[in-house]
Protein backbone atom coordinates (compact mmCIF):
# COMPACT_ATOMS: atom_id res chain seq x y z
CA UNK A 1 0.00 0.00 0.00
CA UNK A 2 1.45 3.49 -0.80
CA UNK A 3 1.73 6.08 1.76
CA UNK A 4 1.00 9.77 0.96
CA UNK A 5 1.51 12.94 3.07
CA UNK A 6 -0.49 15.43 3.19
CA UNK A 7 0.21 19.10 4.00
CA UNK A 8 -2.58 22.07 4.74
CA UNK A 9 -3.16 24.12 6.89
CA UNK A 10 -6.59 23.92 6.26
CA UNK A 11 -8.21 20.74 8.53
CA UNK A 12 -11.34 20.50 5.86
CA UNK A 13 -8.84 20.53 3.04
CA UNK A 14 -6.66 17.52 4.68
CA UNK A 15 -9.66 15.57 5.66
CA UNK A 16 -11.03 15.74 2.27
CA UNK A 17 -7.74 14.65 0.69
CA UNK A 18 -7.39 12.12 3.01
CA UNK A 19 -11.23 10.54 2.87
CA UNK A 20 -10.27 10.62 -1.20
CA UNK A 21 -7.11 8.53 -1.11
CA UNK A 22 -8.16 5.84 1.63
CA UNK A 23 -11.35 5.06 -0.19
CA UNK A 24 -8.99 4.66 -3.58
CA UNK A 25 -6.40 2.45 -0.82
CA UNK A 26 -3.87 4.37 0.09
CA UNK A 27 -2.54 5.19 3.69
CA UNK A 28 -2.80 8.74 4.22
CA UNK A 29 -0.30 10.92 7.15
CA UNK A 30 -1.45 14.62 7.84
CA UNK A 31 0.41 17.75 8.71
CA UNK A 32 -0.52 20.94 9.20
CA UNK A 33 2.34 22.90 7.95
CA UNK A 34 5.99 21.93 6.60
CA UNK A 35 8.03 21.78 9.71
CA UNK A 36 5.44 19.29 11.26
CA UNK A 37 6.06 17.06 7.66
CA UNK A 38 9.91 17.73 8.11
CA UNK A 39 9.22 15.90 11.43
CA UNK A 40 7.30 13.15 9.54
CA UNK A 41 9.78 12.72 7.65
CA UNK A 42 12.45 11.86 10.03
CA UNK A 43 10.31 8.26 11.09
CA UNK A 44 8.78 7.11 7.77
CA UNK A 45 9.01 8.32 4.47
CA UNK A 46 5.96 8.55 1.94
CA UNK A 47 5.31 7.40 -1.34
CA UNK A 48 4.07 10.73 -2.80
CA UNK A 49 3.78 14.57 -0.64
CA UNK A 50 1.06 16.11 -1.56
CA UNK A 51 1.47 20.26 0.16
CA UNK A 52 -0.40 23.52 -0.11
CA UNK A 53 1.35 26.49 -0.81
CA UNK A 54 0.22 28.92 1.17
CA UNK A 55 0.89 28.19 4.98
CA UNK A 56 1.74 29.31 8.42
CA UNK A 57 5.34 27.89 10.32
CA UNK A 58 6.63 26.78 6.62
CA UNK A 59 5.10 27.57 3.71
CA UNK A 60 4.63 25.19 0.47
CA UNK A 61 7.38 26.40 -1.52
CA UNK A 62 9.97 26.07 0.91
CA UNK A 63 9.08 23.20 1.64
CA UNK A 64 8.93 21.92 -1.69
CA UNK A 65 12.51 22.71 -1.73
CA UNK A 66 13.81 21.25 1.31
CA UNK A 67 12.29 17.99 0.39
CA UNK A 68 13.68 18.19 -3.26
CA UNK A 69 17.26 18.43 -1.81
CA UNK A 70 16.70 15.83 0.73
CA UNK A 71 14.80 13.61 -1.13
CA UNK A 72 15.06 14.26 -5.20
CA UNK A 73 13.15 11.17 -5.99
CA UNK A 74 10.29 12.01 -3.73
CA UNK A 75 7.18 13.01 -6.00
CA UNK A 76 5.60 15.74 -4.97
CA UNK A 77 1.87 17.74 -6.00
CA UNK A 78 1.32 20.85 -5.20
CA UNK A 79 -1.95 22.12 -4.75
CA UNK A 80 -2.93 25.96 -4.04
CA UNK A 81 -5.96 28.22 -4.21
CA UNK A 82 -3.77 31.32 -4.57
CA UNK A 83 -3.94 31.47 -7.40
CA UNK A 84 -1.85 34.98 -8.88
CA UNK A 85 -1.45 37.53 -6.29
CA UNK A 86 0.76 40.51 -7.06
CA UNK A 87 1.61 38.89 -10.41
CA UNK A 88 2.87 36.01 -8.90
CA UNK A 89 1.81 32.33 -9.71
CA UNK A 90 2.54 30.58 -6.74
CA UNK A 91 1.59 26.81 -8.67
CA UNK A 92 3.68 27.81 -11.47
CA UNK A 93 6.71 28.87 -8.77
CA UNK A 94 6.05 25.37 -6.92
CA UNK A 95 6.74 23.77 -10.10
CA UNK A 96 10.20 25.76 -11.01
CA UNK A 97 11.36 24.84 -7.42
CA UNK A 98 10.57 20.87 -8.00
CA UNK A 99 6.93 19.94 -7.69
CA UNK A 100 6.03 17.38 -10.32
CA UNK A 101 2.60 18.50 -10.59
CA UNK A 102 0.28 20.99 -9.80
CA UNK A 103 -3.52 21.45 -9.01
CA UNK A 104 -5.25 24.21 -8.43
CA UNK A 105 -8.29 24.22 -5.58
CA UNK A 106 -10.97 23.64 -5.87
CA UNK A 107 -10.27 20.17 -7.59
CA UNK A 108 -12.43 17.23 -7.33
CA UNK A 109 -11.57 13.45 -5.87
CA UNK A 110 -10.87 12.21 -9.40
CA UNK A 111 -8.02 14.90 -10.40
CA UNK A 112 -6.35 14.39 -7.61
CA UNK A 113 -6.09 10.51 -7.92
CA UNK A 114 -5.12 10.96 -11.56
CA UNK A 115 -2.30 13.12 -10.37
CA UNK A 116 -1.39 10.52 -7.60
CA UNK A 117 -1.67 7.87 -10.23
CA UNK A 118 0.68 9.96 -12.88
CA UNK A 119 3.22 10.52 -10.65
CA UNK A 120 3.24 7.43 -8.53
CA UNK A 121 3.74 5.80 -12.37
CA UNK A 122 6.96 8.18 -13.10
CA UNK A 123 8.80 7.06 -9.73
Amino acid sequence: MHRILIIDDEPLIRVSVREALEMAGYEVIEAENGMEAVDYMSDSRPDVLITDIMMPAKEGVATIREFRTLYPDLPIIAISGAGKTSGVDFLEMAGKQGADRTLAKPFGPHQLLNLVKDVLNDA
